[in-house]
């Protein structure tokens, strides 16, 4: 089976600035399965729009994040649609929208190809499934949000699938230079799952029964953020292959929704140096319940990261 291979990350540096307290009531799950798998996450935005500053004429600049919604008054969802409405024309009127105001431009054949290779109509990126409710199908991942890695646009998407991913590679953590999985998967292998939910807490939607069957369905009870606890703990995730497995850390501190750890599994950290990009989304589990889902690392101190209350996470809308 042919594959396709990816090196993405979706670990963010620095991520602590996106997570707002939120007053949103959380209805508390008494037990989900805590997964830890590496998945491909592929959004279609049913729009396109500019991953970059272009210009036009001497003094017109269309933004990144300028979205296009018609070409000559016929609305567009994709390159390929934006493609088939400028075949054999010469003059061009597009409709674009930015900070929802929308515009016109003329424009010509040239000045449009311009902006060719700065369109985006989706995105795609490794990172790791983080929990499982049987109850309802739903599923959670990553704990932050995905951006487009070019232009840091957040566009609204009309679709969205997950792909179980297969680790090939590993590219170790050092201080300095934070490492990353080489993946693949099967270009004609299905989704396990759809996307309804791209928001600061994670990405969300429900997994497919027949991706059920591959998964062991160990329930954990949910653990409110006050239990969570200094000291030893488990990090559930992917380095090898489909294979999940748990690794120890040391929980240095806890604030609120927020807690501090580091790496002591000596097995990950010979393999990764510690935290790698695509480990966003890696459950924690202490005391048998599921506390916490791992959102970022240090770049001077890969055996250092940082959690979310998975409690904070479940709200799902900040």
């Amino acid at each position: 089976m042919k594959k396709s291979y990816r090196i993405w990350s979706l670990l963010p540096i620095v991520f602590l600035t996106l997570f707002f307290l939120s007053t949103t009531a959380f209805a508390s799950k008494v037990s989900v399965v805590p997964l830890g798998q590496s998945i491909q996450i592929d959004l279609q935005y049913g729009s396109v729009f500019l991953s970059h500053d272009v210009l036009i004429t001497d003094d017109y600049w269309l933004k990144s994040g300028d979205t296009i919604h018609q070409i000559n008054d016929q609305t567009i969802s994709s390159i390929d649609d934006l493609k088939r409405q400028l075949k054999d024309k010469k003059q061009i009127i597009i409709q674009y929208e930015r900070n929802k105001t929308m515009y016109t431009k003329d424009m010509s054949a040239d000045q449009m190809m311009k902006l060719f290779p700065f369109l985006r109509d989706a995105t795609e990126g490794i990172g790791t499934l983080t929990y499982f409710d049987p109850s309802t199908n739903e599923f959670g991942a990553l704990g932050h949000q995905i951006v487009d890695h070019t232009s840091g646009v957040t566009p609204k998407f009309s679709e969205g699938s997950i792909y179980l991913s297969s680790i090939e590679q590993i590219k170790k953590s050092i201080p300095g230079k934070p490492g990353y999985k080489i993946t693949s998967h099967g270009n004609n292998s299905p989704p396990i799952g759809g996307v309804n939910e791209n928001n600061v807490y994670g990405v969300f939607g429900k997994l497919e029964n027949k991706a059920l069957a591959n998964i062991p369905m160990h329930q954990v009870a949910v653990a409110e953020k006050e239990e969570i606890t200094t000291g030893k703990a488990i990090m559930r995730t992917s380095i090898d292959g489909e294979k999940v497995q748990d690794f120890t850390i040391n929980i240095s501190s806890v604030d609120g929704h927020l807690f501090q750890f580091t790496v002591t599994d000596q097995q990950l950290i010979k393999k990764t140096g510690g935290i790698l990009q695509g480990m966003s989304g890696s459950p924690i589990i202490q005391a048998d319940k599921i506390i916490g889902v791992v959102t970022h690392m240090y770049i001077d101190k890969p055996k250092n990261g940082a959690a979310l209350a998975i409690t904070e996470m479940m709200k799902k809308n900040p």
